[in-house]
């Protein structure tokens, strides 16, 4: 992957994806490694290329809506070799379609949560630095 061309955050949050690809009849179940408003990295268990077409859905436990819907375009894709045996490829995504409601929603959930993470993490320092 060369250089970061993203627009728009990221957050290293974990949620479980469902995704099919059409056009090779795949199917398959993954997590997201981060997660924003205009994509996500996902670790999955089929290869793509960039360019590829996925329907994904996004499985936001404890949200107001369970699962986002949406469709990406794969734009990179790298063979893992130290990770988990049932996930092969770390892949790069963008959203092609998602609607404007979906958008905020996600925003919204994963600006929020990664909040409460970063909150409860620094309780845990002050914890671990008391004597």
């Amino acid at each position: 992957m060369v250089g970061d061309r993203r627009c728009a955050p990221r957050w290293p949050i974990k949620v479980g994806v469902r995704y099919v690809e059409p056009r090779k009849s795949l199917e398959g179940s993954c997590r997201t490694e981060d997660l924003g408003p205009t994509g996500a990295k996902i670790t999955m268990v089929n290869r793509c290329k960039p360019g590829d077409r996925i329907f994904l859905a996004l499985d936001l436990p404890g949200g107001q809506r369970d699962t986002v819907c949406v469709e990406a375009d794969v734009v990179w894709q790298d063979e893992m070799k130290e990770f988990e045996k049932e996930c092969n490829y770390l892949t790069g995504i963008a959203f092609r379609k998602i609607t404007e409601s979906y958008r905020k929603f996600l925003i919204s959930y994963v600006s929020g949560l990664h909040a409460r993470q970063e909150e409860e993490e620094k309780r845990g320092d002050r914890f671990h630095q008391m004597p």
